[in-house]
């Protein structure tokens, strides 16, 4: 239920929802926290961003150079809604608006990579987000997963939507990663053998290769989680085992195969699905998830996953009910 990104400067934001409703009722507001040490401490307050209503968690990219954060999510009308964040400190964001006709179940996945840039134009200050590319997925109605792209930063979209191909069942919303130069994507999904699989492109999206291959033998109760290092070698993927622990697998040769799958985090149990960020390296590892006290609880490892120096610790004591996407 919560989504995160890692900013420049050690600032690491994560997004959650409220619900606003009744408790069978899903009328959910975006909230985020923030903190600017690395998840070491924690600003004292969740700021709520009260310009539109979800039926799903939301996700959320960061740019590399950490001035631009795109947000998506699922309103009641099974589209995919997306907006930039464009006041940091006051959590406001551009108009939302819809990504295309496609309809879904659960919360989307995102990832992007390219910069805006900024500069006097006509007299003025003017943005351009050409050749940022932001790239959506979503389980459709058929239970496959489709995708959308754009290339000016989310103002319009020219793909919107088509499906990986393969022949897979899927349980759970995707997860998504890429490389800061686009080449690496990758796409993960809990199949309906309750393994995760996944799918990848190592030229941008143009073609999938490996469309779809399971990651090792694990089982697992939740949609994964999913980052990369920049340079799209090092790929982290995280999911709720049946034990109700967030369990983890990597891979450090980019696609080539898998290191290590799968092996739990500490002991904290948990009722949600977990989000995951991680610095440009990837060295720095953080993942977050909704503990039985209904809590966001977080985990951070400084040195690649060898070790976990928090694992797990809540961020703050407010509590999220009735909300278990």
């Amino acid at each position: 239920m919560t989504a995160s990104v890692f900013a420049l400067e050690k600032r690491l934001e994560v997004f959650a929802v409220t619900n606003q409703g009744a408790s069978n009722i899903d009328m959910l507001q975006i909230e985020r926290l923030v903190s600017y040490d690395s998840g070491s401490t924690w600003v004292n307050n969740w700021i709520s961003n009260q310009t539109a209503i979800f039926s799903s968690s939301v996700a959320a990219s960061i740019t590399g150079d950490s001035l631009d954060t795109f947000v998506v999510g699922k309103r009641n009308d099974d589209h995919f809604w997306f907006a930039r964040l464009e006041e940091y400190y006051e959590f406001k964001n551009t108009q939302w608006a819809p990504i295309g006709a496609g309809t879904f179940f659960g919360k989307p996945a995102i990832c992007s990579y390219g910069n805006s840039i900024t500069g006097w134009q006509g007299g003025t200050i003017h943005t351009s987000y050409d050749g940022v590319r932001v790239l959506v997925f979503g389980l459709g109605k058929d239970y496959k997963i489709w995708w959308a792209s754009s290339v000016d930063g989310g103002h319009s979209w020219h793909m919107a939507w088509k499906s990986i191909d393969g022949d897979r069942v899927f349980t759970s919303s995707p997860a998504a990663a890429c490389s800061a130069d686009g080449k690496l994507v990758a796409v993960f999904s809990k199949e309906k053998d309750d393994r995760i699989w996944w799918a990848y492109s190592t030229n941008g999206a143009s073609s999938w290769d490996g469309a779809w291959s399971p990651i090792g033998k694990g089982l697992f109760t939740s949609a994964p989680a999913a980052v990369c290092s920049a340079d799209g070698k090092r790929i982290y993927v995280f999911g709720k085992g049946k034990d109700n622990r967030i369990w983890w697998a990597y891979a450090t040769n980019g696609t080539q195969n898998w290191d290590m799958a799968w092996k739990p985090i500490g002991e904290g149990i948990f009722t949600s699905m977990p989000s995951a960020n991680c610095s440009w390296d990837g060295k720095i590892i953080h993942v977050f998830g909704k503990g039985n006290d209904n809590r966001i609880w977080q985990a951070r490892s400084n040195d690649f996953g060898d070790s976990w120096d928090i694992s797990w610790r809540k961020i703050n004591d407010k509590q999220f009910n009735n909300v278990n996407l």
